[in-house]
């Protein structure tokens, strides 16, 4: 059996510095061809709550943090875009800095606490490989959103270090405490290591340890259940919590399929140590599959692996590569193995740099078709002209198509103090602007001459009978709309140029701002209309 003492506090420091400016290295070698990568819907929402609020309100004012979600609490992240948003503004490179800072810290944790583990630094390397090797990286550095999942694991990670170097004292109960809510407040998912923790620091009779957790998982809870409050009835979108047991078949097949190609090398290192440590590795393996539970519970990453399959099982698939890590490394069967093939892992260190390659190649390439396909998007196309064009905006109205789903930039310049311009749906609004002052994007996302508004957009004679207005009841967002035959609309959010085409609504949403404003709209084959702007009604 592998000494598990822990090491000297230098070791602990000077491993995870290495282990760190390795992971950055190896995530810096995608930088330039991520480079293209700018901000998504969900970007501009988050940025837009982060900077329209004091630091700490969005972690104990319901009506505000309720603009972000109604659904998961993640407060954590609040702070980090709110903190990169001031610093930097509008910049996704930065962001996609921190993402690669955060990334390969959270690889280098992993690293330690493999080490700390089987106190083998090439056990720590290889579960850095195996995470690194993740095909999933590439969307989550890209994703800006997606970074709570990051920050949540590296304030468990760094729990779990603290746990393993066993100290009992007050201050290290606290500290893991900490932690593990910050771990929790930033991301759901790390609900099942309080529980765990518990159990460890029960079987160790360390009480300070689990009461610390307990502690910690009460705190959130209560903390949750103040903001977002009971459940409520969700309306249509009931099936998107109704957990992944209730996929199809087929979703699950091309689930497999997809996962078992991007995260190929984790398989095949779990194969390996079931073969070397069989033992070992099902006595780990409840670890891993504890964290998989979560992403279980909902169904849209196994409908929709393509969208959040990244980040959903990132933790699962981590968790993963540290046990087949420490499974291999701890075999009985390893040093055997290596002295019969003396020859052979004489080369390992030559194994492992190819492994690294291959990866990196498969990364880029996987970036330069996921910029393709990004890239020919409308909402990429616009948001691209607006982040390179900042300092000529001043005063100018861009009339951006139905389509288009990041009006919160708008309201992110302006709440930042930048010279202002108007983002609009409404185009016979467009039209009564000067057009010196007018830019017009059609529906793919490309510019096109005033004119070609004009020609399409003739206003039309018709009404909408309104049986419900838009409003927010008690976490549900609803209205009901009478259309007229021949024509299609909905609502258009003037403050934040987002139109739902849809004249019956009612779903568990984001709680709209105060003062949310709104205009209806309908149209024909030939023609608009657009009603007066109107303030929408809020219940708490």
């Amino acid at each position: 059996m592998s000494d598990t003492r822990p090491l000297t506090h230098r070791r602990s420091y000077g491993s995870l510095a290495q282990f760190f400016l390795i992971s950055l290295i190896a995530y810096a070698t995608l930088l330039p061809f991520l480079s293209w990568v700018v901000f998504s819907e969900d970007d501009s929402h988050l940025m837009r709550v982060a900077v329209d609020y004091s630091w700490w309100q969005h972690y104990l004012v319901p009506e505000i943090y309720q603009q972000l979600s109604a659904a998961n609490y993640t407060p954590v992240a609040m702070s980090f875009y709110k903190l990169l948003t001031n610093v930097f503004e509008f910049r996704p490179q930065a962001f996609l800095a921190f993402m690669m800072l955060t990334l390969a810290l959270l690889t280098a944790l992993a690293g330690r606490v493999v080490e700390l583990v089987c106190r083998s630094r090439p056990a720590a390397l290889l579960a850095m490989l195996l995470i690194f090797s993740n095909m999933s990286v590439m969307t989550l550095l890209v994703r800006f959103y997606t970074m709570h999942y990051i920050i949540g694991g590296i304030f468990a990670l760094i729990a779990l270090v603290l746990v393993i170097h066993n100290k009992r004292n007050l201050q290290s109960a606290v500290l893991i405490g900490l932690m593990l809510l910050l771990a929790l407040l930033s991301k759901e998912v790390y609900l099942m290591l309080p529980p765990l923790l518990i159990l460890l620091a029960l079987y160790r009779r360390d009480y300070s340890m689990a009461a610390a957790s307990v502690v910690a998982l009460i705190v959130y809870l209560l903390m949750r259940t103040y903001i977002l409050g009971v459940s409520v009835d969700v309306g249509a979108q009931s099936s998107y919590f109704a957990g992944a047991w209730s996929a199809s078949g087929e979703a699950w097949s091309l689930f497999l399929v997809w996962y078992v190609k991007t995260r190929v090398f984790i398989l095949l290192a779990i194969v390996a140590a079931l073969i070397l440590n069989l033992r070992r590795t099902l006595t780990l393996l409840p670890l891993a599959i504890a964290f998989l539970i979560p992403s279980l519970a909902v169904a849209h990453g196994i409908n929709e692996f393509a969208l959040h399959g990244d980040r959903l099982f990132f933790v699962f698939d981590s968790a993963l590569a540290m046990i087949a890590a420490i499974a291999i490394m701890e075999s009985p069967k390893l040093p055997t193995l290596i002295h019969r093939n003396i020859g052979a892992f004489s080369a390992k260190g030559l194994a492992a740099s190819a492994m690294l390659a291959v990866v990196i190649i498969i990364h880029i390439t996987n970036s330069n078709t996921h910029q393709a396909q990004v890239s020919a998007r409308t909402d990429y196309k616009i948001t691209a002209y607006i982040l390179g064009n900042q300092a000529s905006l001043r005063g100018k109205t861009l009339f951006v198509p139905l389509e288009f789903i990041q009006g919160d930039l708008m309201r992110v310049n302006n709440a930042l103090g930048n010279p202002p311009y108007e983002i609009t749906q409404n185009c016979l609004y467009a039209q009564s602007i000067d057009p010196e002052r007018l830019v017009v994007f059609d529906g793919a996302g490309d510019q096109i001459p005033r004119a070609a508004l004009v020609s399409s957009c003739p206003p039309a004679q018709t009404s909408i009978g309104v049986v419900t207005a838009p409003r927010y009841n008690h976490g549900i967002l609803e209205w009901e709309l009478q259309i007229a035959d021949g024509f299609s609309g909905g609502v258009l959010f003037v403050d934040r140029a987002f139109a739902v085409p849809i004249p019956v609504f009612a779903r568990q949403l984001v709680r709209p701002r105060p003062g949310e404003r709104y205009q209806l709209f309908a149209r024909n084959q030939t023609g608009w209309w657009f009603s007066e702007v109107e303030t929408m009604q809020i219940t708490p």
